[in-house]
């Protein structure tokens, strides 16, 4: 029998518990852990994600 890894976090690698993440907004599928860490692991992650667009200023 083999043991089955957990998913990490893809911005900070930590070891994600069964449901208890958030996938990337922009749409890349990446899991992302929800520590009140600041800067939070979403934002950290925009800048890597590759389907990431920044809002332009008027």
């Amino acid at each position: 029998m083999t043991a089955r890894l957990r998913p990490r976090c893809a911005a900070c690698d930590r070891a994600l518990p069964k449901g208890r993440y958030r996938l990337c907004v922009a749409g890349c599928g990446a899991r992302l852990c929800r520590t009140p860490r600041i800067p939070r692991c979403t934002d950290l992650h925009a800048g890597h994600c590759p389907h990431f667009e920044p809002l332009e200023a008027s």
